[in-house]
C-alpha cells in the first residue's frame, strides 16, 4: 500500500536503495543513503497513507458537533478503581444523519492512568450491546421515538437485562452512526477539578479550552491523511439514574486503533507466526517530526503514547496520539519543561536544521509544509475562544515557518528531487 512497484526496474532501484538511515543523535554521523532517481526517492520517503475512515461517525468537519445524552451511574464510574467488570450500563440518546432520534445501550468502563488518578471525569471506553437487546430496549417504547422523557425507564429496563446476564463483550453496530467501528470506542472527556495543575482546570472554560486544544493538535495531523487518529467533537448532556442533568461538557470520540490499522491496510497485533523486523525507520522518523511539530515528548519505542501497527512482512509502523499534554498546552510538563519559544529557539530549530541534505527528512518535511493551508484553516475556523486560538495560530505560524525555511534549504541542496516533488504535488 506505501511502496507500489509498477515494474521489475523500479523494484530494483528500489531494492539497491533500500537502505533507509535511521536518525541519528545529533553527535553522530548518518550513514548516507545510496544514490537513487528522484522519482524513486519520492516514492520511498513521501508520508505514509491511510484510506479514510468508512465509519459515519467521522464523516464530519472539524467543527462539527454530535450532540449526545448519556444516562448511567457516573458517580460510580467516576470513583471506580479501574477493572474489566467495573463501569455501568448506559442509555446514549443521540441524532443520527437524518435528524432523527436514535438510542445506543451500551456499557462505560473508566479508563486512562494520571486522569483516572486526579480528574473529577475520567475518560471513558464505550462498550456496544448486543443487537438483541437493543431491539429489545426499541420494542419497549411500544411505537414511540426515543427521548430524553424515557431514557429513565430505558437504562432501569437495560440494567435489569444485565443483572442476570452480564455483557460478556463488545458487539459491532451496524447501520447506524456507530457502525464500522468495532465493539467499542473511546471518549475523551472534560477532567473537570484536578489535584495535578496540569490537568483539568479550575472553571469550565479552562477545562473546555484544554480540552479542544487536543482536539485540534488532531485535526490538523488529520490533515495529512497519514498514520493519525480520526477524532469527532461531540457535546455530552450526562444523567444519573435518575434522569437528572450532572451537567453539559464537551468531549470528543477517538478512532480505535484496530480502524486505524485497517485504513492503514495492517492489523493491530503481530501476524501469528511472522518474525517481527521491528520499528520501520521512515515510520519512525515521521512519528517524530509529527510530535517535535505539536511540541509532544512524552513518547518512546517503548510503546508509550504511540499506536503501533503490523504488517504482514514483519514491520511495525507507528502513529502519534494522546496529546492532552503536549508543550503547546502544558509547557511545563517535565519531558517538555520549555516555553513554545524556547522550545522552538533551543531545540525545534536544531533538529530541523540536523537533518538538511536528509533525503527522507526532505521528502516528509516537504508534505508537511504542502498541507500548510489545510492545517491552518482548521485552526483559523477552530471553535477555540480569540486568546487560545491566537496562541495556536503563534504556535502553528513560528514551527511552520521553521518547517519552510528547511524546504528552501534542501531545494538548493538536492533541485532534481525537489523538481520532482514539484511535480508530485502539481499532479
Amino acid at each position: 500500500m506505501f511502496i507500489k512497484y509498477s515494474t521489475l526496474t523500479t523494484f530494483l532501484i528500489l531494492l539497491a536503495c533500500s537502505g533507509v538511515a535511521e536518525s541519528a543523535p545529533r553527535t553522530e554521523q548518518r550513514t548516507p543513503v545510496p544514490h537513487c532517481p528522484a522519482a524513486t526517492i519520492v516514492e520511498k520517503y513521501r508520508p505514509l497513507q491511510c484510506k479514510d475512515s468508512s465509519s459515519p461517525l467521522f464523516q464530519a468537519s472539524p467543527n462539527d458537533i454530535l450532540r449526545l445524552e448519556i444516562i448511567a451511574d457516573f458517580a460510580h464510574i467516576n470513583k471506580e478503581i479501574y477493572s474489566e467488570t467495573g463501569g455501568d450500563s448506559a442509555i446514549i440518546l443521540y441524532e443520527d444523519q437524518k435528524g432523527e432520534k436514535q438510542i445506543l445501550p451500551a456499557f462505560i468502563i473508566d479508563r486512562g492512568h494520571s486522569r483516572r488518578d486526579f480528574c473529577e471525569w475520567v475518560p471513558l471506553r464505550i462498550v456496544f450491546e448486543t443487537p438483541e437487546t437493543e431491539s429489545v430496549l426499541k420494542q419497549s417504547l411500544q411505537g414511540r421515538s426515543p427521548s430524553e422523557k424515557n431514557l429513565v425507564p430505558l437504562y432501569n429496563k437495560l440494567k435489569m437485562i444485565r443483572k442476570s446476564t452480564p455483557l460478556d463483550k463488545g458487539h459491532p453496530r451496524k447501520e447506524n452512526l456507530f457502525s464500522r467501528l468495532g465493539d467499542d470506542i473511546k471518549l475523551v472527556t472534560h477532567c473537570g477539578k484536578s489535584s495535578w495543575k496540569r490537568v483539568g482546570g479550575e472553571t469550565r472554560e479552562e477545562q473546555e479550552e484544554r480540552l479542544l486544544q487536543e482536539y485540534y493538535i488532531y485535526q490538523v495531523l488529520d490533515q495529512m491523511h497519514s498514520v493519525t487518529l480520526k477524532t469527532r467533537l461531540a457535546e455530552i448532556t450526562y444523567r444519573n439514574p435518575e434522569g437528572n442533568i450532572l451537567l453539559t461538557r464537551k468531549a470528543f470520540f477517538r478512532e480505535p486503533r484496530s480502524r486505524l490499522a485497517k485504513r492503514c491496510g495492517m492489523s493491530k497485533r503481530p501476524y501469528p507466526g511472522v518474525e517481527s523486523k521491528g520499528i520501520d525507520e521512515l515510520s519512525w522518523f515521521q512519528l517524530q517530526l509529527y510530535n517535535e511539530f505539536v511540541y509532544f515528548k512524552d513518547y518512546g519505542r517503548d510503546g508509550r503514547n504511540i499506536n503501533m501497527l503490523y504488517r504482514e512482512d514483519g514491520k511495525v509502523f507507528v502513529g502519534p496520539y494522546d496529546f492532552d499534554l503536549s508543550g503547546i498546552i502544558v509547557p511545563d510538563y517535565r519531558p517538555n519543561s520549555a516555553s513554545l519559544e524556547e522550545n522552538l529557539q533551543h531545540y525545534f530549530k536544531s533538529w530541523i536544521e540536523y537533518h538538511a541534505g536528509d533525503e527522507m527528512a526532505a521528502v516528509q518535511i516537504f508534505f508537511l509544509v504542502a498541507r500548510k493551508n489545510a492545517m491552518r484553516k482548521v485552526l483559523e475556523e477552530s471553535l477555540l475562544s480569540e486568546k487560545k486560538k491566537k496562541h495556536l495560530l503563534s504556535w502553528f505560524d513560528s514551527y511552520m515557518s521553521v518547517l519552510e525555511q528547511s524546504v528552501e534549504t534542501n531545494r538548493r541542496l538536492m533541485p532534481a528531487l525537489f523538481s520532482e516533488l514539484e511535480q508530485h504535488i502539481s499532479q
